[in-house]
């Protein structure tokens, strides 16, 4: 039976064999011994413990609880044997120790992590941290992430998420394993040596006179200033920004779902409905709604984090946030890219069906007018694209949609108009496809030479929207003419070879066929008087 002492080392509490203890206690009082004249010897020293305790906390496991003295020996063979760095005035014939030291040194050498180096930043020491990670010019990296901005915008994303999750290496542990350097005591005295090189160094270059010292100090102090405002400025734009993207994405998503009674509207239904009656089943719709949601929240929430952090000088970092953030943005980017080919899939086929209309009339004008209705036409600007959302009304059993189209053609080889619907519709197969067309509704009225079309139609809510629509399709014998109505404007007009006019500008024309084309008689005018007898 051992007896066992409970020691602090590195900022830890460890359970530790006395005669392992007995052992610690004689090799770090050693090391320290060594120190005495180094000006840095209590950071050595933390340093040089940081990295017992942590090959201690490497040793323990639930079956095993206390250092043993085989474990101390074992640091003593990593570290490094004190004796092997006495000062030089001592260090008489110890070549061959050195010799066989640095063998074993490289022979543990430490495996590389990805910290930020701050110490050799433009910015944050990203980009510093990422090249002694791979081993490269840090030059590289910087053209790359340029590179990435320029191309897309996102090399400053990828750039922003790295400076909230990739730790900083702030102690010389950190800055060794950065490096891919074995961290032992002569790496650590190396290192804290190289600093004290470097200081000497730049003090030795840089004894000027007194009056460029304190000029060149004012202006690195000036420069500090500045820069420092820059960056609040940068935090303050990058949090302004976040919240209002933020705003702009909750309305976007929630407009019209009781969330934001603010900007609801009753003329177009919420996208998580939208979504509802595109996608095959509801299981598949919330999936995508949730995984647009955290794809377009996440890095708005990383842009507010790193503005504030700057912003309020915040040094805390949220590594462990930040990597679940990241992992699930890939997992909902994945999920959009399968069901965006599931949907896809569904809308391989494309069909269309035609259905002539008996007409016989052999009238030398055909009238065209849309119908007035209150699902659509009475509170849409149609020529305005960004309403199209507007145009689906969800009833119980059926979807309606707006917006039919009417294509106006010249046909020199007949003699009396022909009117042809075209159902066209997309489908998983040209079955399917038929099918979906066959259900689209859209009832014309023909009563004499005038033409009434409805502003709508509509598809069974069990189809979902597969690009269905209607198409009527006029065509025109040579020398006769297509009046088109005041309504004209509530579905879309094409007329051939005409493509130039908006389609408000079809409203009271009138369209004659003659050569190879048809001609507007009035298209600059836009009179009333077209229809002020015949359709009032």
């Amino acid at each position: 039976m051992n007896k066992t002492i409970s020691i602090n080392i590195g900022g830890f509490v460890f359970n530790i064999e006395e005669d392992a203890y007995q052992k610690l206690f004689h090799y770090l009082t050693t090391i320290k011994k060594n120190f005495t004249e180094a000006e840095e010897r209590e950071e050595i020293m933390n340093d040089i413990e940081a990295r017992i305790a942590e090959i201690f906390q490497s040793k323990l496991s639930v079956a095993k609880e206390v250092i043993l003295e085989k474990d101390v020996d074992q640091v003593i063979e990593i570290m490094g044997k004190p004796e092997e760095y006495v000062s030089e005035e001592f260090a008489g014939s110890a070549d061959q120790k050195s010799s066989e030291k640095e063998k074993t040194s490289e022979d543990r050498s430490s495996s590389r992590r990805l910290f930020r180096d701050s110490e050799n930043a433009t910015l944050g020491g990203v980009c510093s941290g990422i090249a002694h990670y791979l081993n490269i010019d840090v030059s590289v990296i910087r053209i790359l992430f340029v590179a990435f901005t320029l191309l897309g915008g996102s090399g400053i994303l990828i750039y922003l998420i790295m400076l909230f999750a990739v730790p900083e290496a702030k102690t010389t542990n950190d800055k060794l394993q950065m490096k891919g350097q074995s961290i032992n005591i002569d790496s650590i005295k190396e290192h804290f040596n190289k600093i004290k090189d470097d200081i000497s160094e730049k003090t030795k270059n840089g004894k000027f006179t007194k009056t460029f010292n304190k000029t060149v100090e004012q202006g690195v102090r000036a420069g500090s200033n500045i820069l420092r405002v820059v960056a609040k400025i940068m935090g303050l734009i990058f949090v302004v920004g976040g919240i209002f993207a933020l705003i702009i994405l909750f309305f976007v998503l929630f407009s019209h779902s009781g969330l934001m009674p603010i900007v609801d509207s009753e003329y177009s239904e919420n996208l998580q409905t939208l979504l509802s009656i595109l996608y095959s089943s509801e299981t598949q719709s919330s999936i995508v709604f949730l995984s647009i949601l955290f794809v377009c929240l996440i890095p708005i929430i990383g842009i507010i984090v790193t503005g504030t952090k700057v912003l309020f000088n915040i040094k805390k970092s949220f590594r462990t946030v930040s990597i679940s953030s990241i992992v699930l943005w890939f997992i909902c980017v994945g999920l959009l890219v399968v069901t965006s080919i599931d949907l896809g899939m569904n809308m391989r086929s494309e069909m269309s069906i035609e259905y002539p209309v008996d007409f016989t009339d052999s009238t030398d004008v055909l009238m065209i007018d849309v119908s007035e209705d209150s699902k659509f036409s009475d509170h849409i600007s149609y020529g305005d694209v960004w309403n199209r959302s507007e145009l689906i009304r969800i009833e119980e059993e059926k979807i309606l949609l707006g917006y039919p189209e009417l294509i106006i053609v010249h046909k020199a080889e007949i003699e009396i108009f022909e009117i042809i619907v075209y159902k066209e519709s997309h489908g998983m197969s040209n079955k399917d496809a038929i099918d979906k067309a066959q259900r689209i509704s859209y009832k014309i009225n023909l009563s004499g030479n005038r033409l009434t079309l409805p502003p709508y139609f509509s598809i069974p809510k069990s189809d979902k929207i597969r690009g269905q629509r209607p198409i009527v399709e006029i065509r025109v014998p040579e020398g006769k003419q297509v009046i088109l109505g005041k309504n004209i404007d509530r579905i879309d007009v094409h007329i051939h070879g005409q493509q130039q006019y908006e389609n408000e500008n079809f409203s009271l024309t009138t369209w004659t066929a003659l050569g190879d084309r048809l001609f507007c008689e009035e298209c600059k005018k836009n009179s009333d008087l077209i229809f002020s007898e015949e359709l009032k």
